[in-house]
């Protein structure tokens, strides 16, 4: 999930560290590491756990809370390209998934060392979004009781990107939007643009901005890094 995110959203020239296993973590992603894991272990230990049965997964009017972080999800897409067929896999653990009022929500929370940016910011950052509408648009592993991966019946899909506050840990702001087809339209058009990206079929694009290589965690060695 992350190499779609980054590459897509952040920069493209990170797709070859990507298909060559290599991965790196900056100071802000370790902030977040921190972070999600200790919600979830406070999650965990004050969450008051009710057994999920098939008939309430079936039926969309029931309220569904999950644990935090408990659920993978596993977005698979085949593409018919006129070079060649590809099939795109991505795999992930969402945040927190809930369904209320017969409405899926995915929330995802972002941290963020100066979070005051994103006051004048009406819409999050593609690859946030594109975070957000993968898990949307995945299926998800609720047991092999409930035979494996699933959807989650729901009338309604919203997102809720939470930008974090990494001195005080606390939501500074919430994006959040019901899921319309041009949502699904963006999501396409990006998965697309990836697959064929990594197979070679497209040229990477470079976003030309160095504050943006100086900030990402490839940039000592990567040759297109603007220095």
């Amino acid at each position: 999930m992350t190499d779609f995110t980054g590459s897509m959203g952040y920069c493209e020239f990170q797709i070859p560290f990507f298909i060559e296993g290599v991965r790196v973590e900056t100071s802000q992603m370790l902030v977040g590491t921190e972070y999600h894991e200790e919600a979830e272990k406070i999650d965990r230990e004050t969450a008051i756990v009710m057994p999920l049965t098939k008939t309430k997964l079936q039926d969309k009017k029931e309220d569904l809370n999950f644990v935090r972080e408990d659920i993978q999800t596993s977005f698979v897409q085949e593409f018919d390209f006129p070079e060649c067929k590809a099939t795109l896999s991505l795999f992930g653990r969402a945040d927190k998934v809930v369904r209320k009022k017969e409405t899926l929500i995915v929330s995802d929370d972002k941290h963020v060392s100066n979070p005051r940016r994103y006051d004048v910011m009406s819409e999050p950052y593609v690859g946030q979004l594109l975070q957000v509408l993968a898990y949307l648009n995945s299926k998800y592993y609720l047991g092999e009781s409930f035979g494996g991966w699933k959807e989650i019946p729901c009338s309604t899909k919203m997102y809720q990107i939470n930008i974090v506050d990494s001195k005080t840990r606390s939501i500074y702001k919430t994006y959040e939007e019901i899921i319309t087809e041009e949502h699904a339209e963006l999501f396409l058009d990006y998965t697309s643009k990836f697959i064929k990206k990594c197979l070679e079929l497209d040229s990477l694009d470079h976003h030309n901005s160095k504050p943006k290589c100086k900030a990402c965690g490839y940039f000592s060695d990567c040759s297109h890094a603007l220095k």
